[in-house]
């Protein structure tokens, strides 16, 4: 079992130093291990952290996997690290639209929301949660909008598609999109 255990280790190393979600392809090709191999170190991981004992947890998303912290820290490293990086209410009423409606060009947002779009889809692309997916086969050729790889991170979403569930679910009444 000593095989195992170094790949754990190796891959908790590499988790750590890359900072964000890794694919199950990029474990392999990092590890030179297989599937198996490397969803066994991931659950010796998962296990490792689920103990009371560690403010880290091992994160799966849409994304891939990450190390993270735990949620129940989130609060108190807001506050002791003074972290105020928050999205305004008009990123966050445009991130929706963009997730909801994804792909989704600034007019449409725009319609939705009210109000102009265009500082606040810099912002949010500048922060890395949405990105141009292309553009509309019209005239003027207007950009489409889409989520990113770290709005799921964010979100702890596996895919857009567990967001637009959760949406339907919802009440409809008085929904804009």
């Amino acid at each position: 079992m000593r095989g195992i255990e170094r790949t754990a280790a190796a891959l908790e190393a590499f988790l750590f130093i890359k900072g964000n979600p890794v694919t199950m392809k990029e474990m392999e090709e990092a590890l030179h291990e297989n599937e198996a191999a490397v969803r066994e170190a991931l659950h010796i991981l998962a296990e490792k952290y689920s103990k009371s004992d560690s403010g880290i947890t091992l994160h799966e998303s849409g994304a891939g996997w990450a190390l993270a912290t735990k949620k129940e820290y989130d609060a108190w490293l807001t506050e002791t690290t003074g972290e105020q990086d928050r999205l305004s209410s008009a990123a966050l009423e445009t991130l929706a639209v963009v997730a909801a409606r994804e792909p989704v060009t600034r007019s449409e947002i725009e319609r939705i929301r009210g109000v102009s779009a265009g500082r606040v889809l810099v912002v949010l692309m500048n922060k890395g949660l949405i990105e141009e997916r292309g553009r509309m086969n019209i005239p003027g050729r207007p950009i489409l909008y889409g989520t990113t790889r770290l709005f799921l991170k964010c979100t702890g979403l596996s895919d857009i598609n567990e967001l637009r569930k959760q949406w339907k679910s919802l009440p409809q009444e008085g929904v804009l999109f």
